[in-house]
């Protein structure tokens, strides 16, 4: 009688994993991020109209960051501008 092959797990190989430790690859994987991060961020310098972009912003004193501005007199007219075109929309008769 032949002696059956006990079956491999689904998952792969039963013994433990073997390569790097998730650590490191953590550490590399930052390291990875940060250098694209200067790289192509150094490089942004020269893409057409971000030199004037940066002087805009460097002149007006704008948050660049900010998600909405509510110190400067164009966001508030706009917001008021939009809610009024919805609160008072023209009605087809």
């Amino acid at each position: 009688m032949k002696e059956s092959q006990p079956t491999p797990p689904v998952g792969g190989s039963s013994g433990p994993p073997t390569g790097l430790n998730p650590w490191l690859k953590l550490v590399i994987g930052f390291g990875l991020i940060w250098f694209c991060i200067f790289t192509f961020g150094a490089l942004s310098k020269f893409i057409p109209g971000a030199r004037r972009m940066g002087e805009v912003i460097e002149e007006y004193n704008i948050r660049a960051t900010a998600v909405y501005y509510t110190d400067f007199e164009e966001p508030a007219e706009g917001s008021e501008r939009i809610r009024d075109s919805l609160d008072y929309t023209p009605h087809a008769k």
